[in-house]
């Protein structure tokens, strides 16, 4: 998914981001690139995803650092994170999209990441969108999720 060149790229933009927003200066129209969809997530979900490329939008990095407490750290190694998930859920709330479970811990819970399949980002571009990355609180999702039947892979 990622080379060492957009590595360097993604974790550049994301410290722009976040310094903008410390600065008072938001770059919210900022569209940063992971790359392809990693495959694991494309074997596991099917047409869906159509091997699209995954991105995120400044204004999702900023709502995940300021909002729910993502270092920035963690943020950068996101491409990282997501070639090796914990698992891999249908989401909940709607057929186009998936929650991405972690072996990240943030404050004793899981991180976990909603992405968008086949969003229209601009003119001509349909993309796969990472939605957010935040700690699911409360009791362990995974077997309420499993027992819903919304489990679609488990490293």
């Amino acid at each position: 998914m990622s080379t060492e060149g957009n590595d360097l790229n993604f974790k550049t933009l994301v410290g722009v981001v976040i310094q903008a927003e410390v600065d008072e200066k938001p770059r919210h129209e900022l569209i940063l690139e992971l790359g392809p969809t990693p495959a694991q997530i494309l074997q596991s979900v099917g047409q869906n995803f159509q091997g699209l490329d995954l991105i995120i939008k400044g204004k999702t990095i900023g709502k995940m650092h300021f909002d729910h407490g993502v270092s920035k750290g963690v943020i950068e190694r996101l491409p990282d994170i997501l070639q090796s998930p914990k698992a891999i859920y249908q989401s909940a709330t709607g057929p186009d999209g998936i929650v991405v479970m972690t072996f990240e811990i943030q404050r004793g819970y899981p991180l976990i990441i909603p992405i968008h399949a086949n969003k229209r980002v601009g003119r001509d571009r349909s993309c796969n969108v990472i939605a957010s990355m935040y700690a699911k609180e409360g009791p362990d999702p995974q077997e309420k999720w499993e027992k819903a039947g919304l489990l679609l892979w488990k490293s």
